[in-house]
């Protein structure tokens, strides 16, 4: 028999099942699950439970499964890297500029697009986010760490 390999493929599946432990931890030890009725963290120890689930079920197929390591282009490591970029951005100078900054450096240094193209583009979703979510539907986003220090 062989043995299983820990490959990228088991990581998501790995992690999930972690996160999945936290939740039911956090939520079973400060909120309770049931007492005469549900508690607050009635709901996410139930989602909680079938994440670990599906996450251990997933984990197990991933080990025993014979396909070779998945093998990354650079784009795809690009996006990845820019997605966490995003979420590091988030708390530093808000989530609207992060996506902005993300847009703007995907388009210069990924697609290589023409000044007048970013300009446009970045103009145009800027107001979109702007317009439709922040005035028109009243979402609040995140602001970061430079909305505390004006």
């Amino acid at each position: 028999m062989e043995k299983a390999r820990f490959n990228s493929r088991a990581v998501i599946p790995a992690v999930t099942a972690v996160v999945a432990l936290v939740f039911i931890g956090v939520g079973l030890t400060d909120f309770g699950f049931w007492e005469g009725q549900p508690t607050a963290a009635f709901f996410p120890i139930i989602i909680a439970a079938v994440l670990l689930a599906t996450s251990l079920l997933c984990l197990v197929q991933v080990l025993r499964g014979k396909e070779a390591p998945p093998v990354y282009n650079r784009n795809e490591l690009m996006v990845i890297l820019g997605g966490g970029g995003v979420i590091v951005g988030c708390w530093v100078v808000g989530l609207i500029l992060s996506c902005l900054l993300y847009l703007f450096l995907w388009l210069k240094f990924v697609e290589h697009a023409a000044w007048k193209a970013i300009l446009v583009i970045e103009v145009f979703m800027a107001a979109l986010i702007l317009g439709v979510f922040v005035l028109w539907m009243q979402v609040q986003f995140p602001m970061g760490l430079f909305a505390y220090l004006m």
